[in-house]
């Protein structure tokens, strides 16, 4: 279930995630910064948020989607970015990650930057690609798992792996 949370426009970066572990107790919890309000995802209800219902699916459902994810490769352990206007790897990307999470990318969409992430008096860099698109349910199961785990491995903790219907 989704949780509309209203914020300041100006809490950002590393003040919202800290937010949201704080909302959590520590638990790990999907979450989008829209600006004026996090939507978070979590299975529990949260006292005082506006639950939303995620949408219904079944296979072959045809269904708009958006999602903020830190794309790239792990190289002897450390992420290699590619550069920001290479979209074929990007798409690349997502359709390796589609096929794990039991949905196929239709069209999309995508623009990519470096995030810059300040945390704990450490500054460093992640990319940050916005995807937006159609796809297409093949598997139900493990498009729950997407919806409720989040979709790639890294910057989750920032914002990333949500994907949004």
């Amino acid at each position: 279930m989704d949780h509309i949370i209203t914020k300041p426009a100006a809490l950002t970066g590393y003040a919202v995630h800290r937010a949201v572990a704080g909302l959590l107790d520590g638990k790990a919890a999907q979450f989008v910064d829209r600006g004026d309000h996090l939507v978070v995802r979590v299975a529990e209800p949260l006292e005082g948020a506006t639950p939303v219902p995620l949408r219904e699916f079944s296979v072959g459902s045809i269904l708009g989607f958006t999602l903020r994810a830190s794309t790239g490769a792990k190289v002897k352990g450390r992420h290699r970015y590619w550069p920001t206007n290479d979209w074929r790897s990007r798409h690349a990307w997502l359709d390796r990650k589609a096929a794990l999470h039991g949905f196929e990318v239709i069209s999309v969409h995508c623009t990519a930057r470096m995030a810059l992430i300040e945390a704990s008096g450490r500054r460093f860099s992640i990319d940050q690609t916005d995807f937006t698109g159609v796809l297409k349910v093949l598997d139900v199961e493990r498009f729950g798992e997407a919806l409720s785990q989040g979709v790639g491995s890294t910057g989750k903790a920032f914002g990333m792996g949500m994907l949004c219907l």
